[in-house]
């Protein structure tokens, strides 16, 4: 599945970024779908479920939008716009 190629690729990231601030728990994390992608939020999400499970991600709020710019030179993809840190 697709879906799930891209959702691993962005839980990887979102780890990363939690090692590098030390962090155990993501609390939101933004992603953009682009105008021309294939890709619809409702299976995003439900990949991203899955997949972030026992990751520092698991339970984050999801903020998914689509962009309407078809002429972005990401109008393909799927990016990952911001991750919010848990503040100790």
């Amino acid at each position: 599945m697709h879906e799930a190629r891209i959702v691993r690729q962005i839980v990887a990231r979102i780890d990363e970024v939690a090692r590098s601030e030390h962090a155990d728990h993501i609390d939101r994390v933004r992603i953009e779908i682009g105008a021309l992608s294939h890709i619809t939020p409702e299976s995003l999400s439900g990949q991203f479920e899955l997949i972030s499970a026992h990751s520092p991600a698991e339970g984050a709020e999801l903020d998914i939008t689509r962009s309407a710019n078809e002429h972005d030179p990401e109008a393909h993809d799927v990016r990952l716009v911001s991750v919010t840190v848990t503040e100790d």
